[in-house]
């Protein structure tokens, strides 16, 4: 028998089908702002699990979560005022073996619960920044929204499963926005997830608090100027007792 994820939804979709749908999701790449935007949503918007993606093998990994014992990719759903927003959580990238299978589950996925627009999350190497401008975005050709905000860098590649869902997309003629905020890419990044998250709140009309993760990246902040200044003490120390 052939390996390869499969969609399992556990729910009738047509109960669920609003007026707009649109699915939000993303991967642990650069900041793992993908991976922190979509759990943050799912908690702040206290979201239903709805199904999940079923990989080709059974996990070694799993948390205890509210609803009962957590999947790898896991769809969750939320209805506010008629938008019915789906939220696909990855708690880990699809493997690359059967990567062309999750693709195919995701578009499964889309048209299961008849999705208008789908929004992708990712992070961008902040040495690509230009000016002041926090992150950068890009769109599939079927889809008619404009940001006013500097568009994709021509030329930069986009990698890792984000890419494959764009030119997926792309290729299916479905309307899709991307959304890369600057970061560090071996960091693990709050405030550029909370960028996201703002950005979100402008596309879709809605308004999720950011308050926490600009909490939560300050604390950051703070450690990593605590430990910076031990070790420059350190390196002092060292210097005096070596003249």
């Amino acid at each position: 028998m052939k390996r390869k994820y499969n969609l399992r939804l556990l729910v009738n979709t047509n109960s669920i089908v609003k007026e707009k749908m649109v699915l939000i999701t993303g991967f642990q790449g650069f900041g793992t702002v993908g991976y922190l935007t979509t759990r943050y949503l799912v908690s702040k918007l206290a979201m239903s699990l709805i199904g999940y993606i079923e990989p080709p093998y059974i996990p070694d990994f799993t948390s205890v979560e509210e609803y009962g014992l957590s999947m790898p990719h896991e769809v969750f759903f939320k209805d506010l005022n008629n938008l019915g927003i789906t939220v696909l959580l990855n708690r880990i990238n699809p493997d690359r073996r059967y990567l062309t299978s999750f693709v195919k589950a995701f578009t499964k996925l889309l048209k299961s619960l008849k999705i208008e627009c789908v929004y992708l999350v990712g992070g961008l190497d902040i040495r690509f920044r230009e000016g002041n401008e926090e992150f950068r975005w890009l769109k599939t050709k079927a889809s008619n929204v404009t940001l006013d905000k500097p568009y994709f860098i021509k030329g930069a590649y986009i990698v890792g499963p984000i890419a494959s869902l764009l030119i997926e997309l792309e290729k299916n003629n479905i309307p899709a926005i991307a959304i890369f905020p600057y970061t560090e890419p071996e960091s693990v990044d709050h405030r550029a997830t909370a960028i996201a998250i703002k950005a979100l709140n402008s596309l879709l009309d809605i308004s999720v608090d950011v308050e926490e993760l600009i909490k939560y990246a300050e604390k950051i902040e703070e450690l990593e100027r605590s430990v910076q200044e031990m070790l420059l003490g350190l390196e002092k120390k060292e210097s005096v007792m070596h003249t």
